[in-house]
C-alpha cells in the first residue's frame, strides 16, 4: 500500500492583500493563523507615544496581558498561554513578565522561521 507523501510549505512570502483575504472576518474566533499574524503586526508596531502636540516621539514594546490577548482573539486565557509557548519554543517570539503583562518582541533566532 502506498502512502501519500505531506506536502509541507517550508518558507512562504505572502503579500499584504492575500493575508487581509484570508483573515477570520468580523468578531469570530481568530484561527491561529489569525492570533499569529495580529501578534506579528502588533509587534511591529509597537506602542507609540505621542508628545502633547500629537506628535510620535518614541515607540514603546508591544505589551499585553493573556487576558487582553484572550479579549481580542476571542479564545480561552490557557489557549494564549499554549499557543505563546508554542511561538517562544519555537523561537519565533520571545517574552518577558512585566507584573501582569508580557512585554513581547521577535526572538533573535526568528530569522529561520520568518522573512524578515
Amino acid at each position: 500500500m502506498k502512502q501519500k507523501k505531506k506536502s509541507t510549505v517550508n518558507w512562504m512570502a505572502i503579500g499584504h492583500e492575500l493575508i487581509n483575504c484570508l483573515r477570520t472576518k468580523d468578531r469570530h474566533r481568530l484561527s491561529r493563523y489569525d492570533a499569529f499574524v495580529w501578534l506579528m503586526e502588533s509587534i511591529g508596531k509597537g506602542i507609540p507615544v505621542c508628545n502633547e502636540q500629537g506628535e510620535q516621539i518614541h515607540v514603546l514594546p508591544f505589551t499585553a496581558s493573556y487576558m487582553r490577548l484572550a479579549e481580542e482573539w476571542n479564545w480561552e486565557r490557557h489557549t494564549v498561554q499554549q499557543f505563546l509557548d508554542e511561538l517562544a519554543a519555537l523561537s519565533v517570539i520571545s517574552r518577558q513578565r512585566k507584573g501582569n503583562t508580557f512585554v513581547f518582541s521577535l526572538a533573535k533566532k526568528s530569522h529561520k522561521h520568518l522573512l524578515l
